[in-house]
């Protein structure tokens, strides 16, 4: 067989992923508070790009006030506004311009704060507490050990007594769990519980033998248990299992330093009249245009070759960002307005009557891949009269009924609000175990199996029949 090398065309077709593609799916999964400082960002790296101003008219006082400010002023205004300064003779001090003002008001609004943390908290109380230096070392050593919750590691609290000896560290850390917050430095809830009760009530015994004997009895609510094993009337464990809810098993999450993320709505959807409307939060996305100066100093002869590559670049990347950010703003209307249209039923009656809906149902409607409409859901949040609720909270599963007939299917969530109604309509002195919701759910047209039960129970963060019982003894 005969083997040669030739040279010839071929044509194929090929997917090339784009500088400005990559941009476009990047933009499309963004939030708004993301896109938000990705445009900030983009206004420090490119010049052609320029927020846009809509105050068309100005006010001539306001114009007055903001060359002030920003300095052009004419020099001899400035100059006769000092010497009207220096002429008041009733005036013996200094006195400060409005830019000193604006420089001192600047300086503090722009000022870090930082909160305390645990560490920190502790730390300053072991400076006090600790007699020498070598002590606050150990302290310092023992108290930086510990996580979030306050709780140290047994290996770490071990390999400090083998480098300082059993009772110095041991005294450093009954010390540390008298700090505030009280019970921290501990190895886990139940010790913790147990200082906290020692401090707060130390003239109760019963409330400590509970914690200290019984700590998994209190955590299963089995009060009867507990009840049996002490020799005390149920009442009384129940009055002392209410004192329990005053104490902290976490006490070092009050010095928490997770900060709190807010949810800017990317959409705001309302049902007026029968009609849906729609509408895209821009208030956080600045308004963007092309700077005229530098589209002007592009055409100039004087600029060079390199200059003008590197402008003709930035030019291409402002048109691209633009044309993108209007391209994510067109696929989420349409996409969000085929996923409300779709649960109507949820906008007309609100939670617990969303229908069966996928990826694949929208993007079929809208007319793109099934991709867009995952990266549309992804991180947003839509704005209705019922609240507000992440996009992937709309798409909802559907459960096969057994007769196979689509029309009896229903969609879970419709399922999780049934179980819900039936729970919360139920005797609390004998609560529906699982098997007898799904007698009630058959008698009103929903099949489904124990364990879905069981699921959809622990989603909507309702405990066990056993557990409800103990709960509902406990409030009575």
């Amino acid at each position: 067989m005969k083997t040669s090398l030739n040279i010839g065309l071929k044509q194929t077709q090929r997917l090339v992923m784009t500088q400005s593609l990559r941009q476009s799916i990047e933009i499309l999964q963004m939030s708004t508070i993301e896109l938000s400082e990705k445009i900030s960002q983009e206004f420090l790296e490119n010049p052609f790009l320029e927020e846009l101003n809509f105050q068309q008219v100005e006010n001539p006082v306001e114009a007055a006030i903001n060359r002030n400010l920003s300095g052009d002023e004419n020099h001899e205004v400035r100059k006769s506004d000092e010497n009207d300064i220096f002429a008041d003779s009733s005036d013996t001090g200094f006195i400060k311009t409005g830019a000193d003002e604006d420089k001192n008001r600047s300086f503090i609004e722009n000022a870090v704060s930082s909160k305390e943390g645990l560490i920190e908290h502790l730390l300053w109380q072991a400076r006090m507490s600790a007699e020498s230096e070598h002590l606050y070392q150990i302290y310092e050593e023992f108290i930086t050990s510990l996580n979030e919750d306050g709780f140290y590691e047994n290996d770490v609290f071990e390999e400090l007594i083998h480098k300082y000896g059993k009772d110095t560290v041991v005294g450093i850390k009954k010390n540390v769990q008298s700090f505030d917050p009280n019970g921290c430095g501990t190895s886990g809830v139940s010790e913790s519980l147990t200082v906290q009760s020692k401090i707060f009530f130390a003239d109760d015994p019963v409330i400590l033998e509970m914690i200290e004997k019984y700590y998994d009895d209190i955590i299963k609510l089995d009060y009867e248990s507990i009840s049996r094993k002490m020799s005390l009337p149920m009442d009384v464990i129940v009055e002392k299992s209410k004192l329990l809810h005053n104490l902290n098993p976490l006490a070092g999450r009050l010095f928490s330093s997770i900060e709190v993320k807010y949810i800017v709505p990317d959409v705001d959807v309302r049902l007026l009249d029968e009609d849906i409307i729609v509408t895209i939060n821009d208030d956080w996305i600045p308004s963007i245009k092309l700077s005229s100066y530098y589209a002007r100093l592009l055409k100039e002869k004087k600029v060079n070759n390199e200059q003008k590559e590197y402008l003709n670049e930035k030019l291409q990347s402002a048109k691209a960002l633009i044309k993108n950010i209007s391209h994510r703003r067109d696929t989420i209307k349409s996409v969000v307005t085929s996923i409300m249209e779709k649960q109507r039923g949820f906008l007309e009656n609100g939670p617990g009557h969303l229908t069966y809906l996928t990826h694949h149902d929208v993007a079929e409607e809208v007319g793109v891949h099934e991709s867009t409409v995952s990266r549309v859901a992804n991180s947003k949040f839509v704005q209705t009269s019922w609240g507000t609720f992440a996009i992937k909270y709309f798409f909802v599963s559907r459960i096969k009924s057994k007769t196979g007939e689509e029309e009896d299917d229903h969609s879970s969530d419709v399922v999780k609000n049934k179980i819900s109604q039936i729970i919360n309509d139920e005797n609390s002195d004998d609560p529906y175990s699982d098997e007898a919701i799904v007698v009630i759910l058959k008698e009103s047209g929903f099949t489904v199996a124990r364990r879905t039960v069981a699921k959809y129970r622990g989603v909507l963060n309702i405990p066990s029949s056993n557990k409800r019982k103990r709960l509902n003894k406990i409030k009575s």
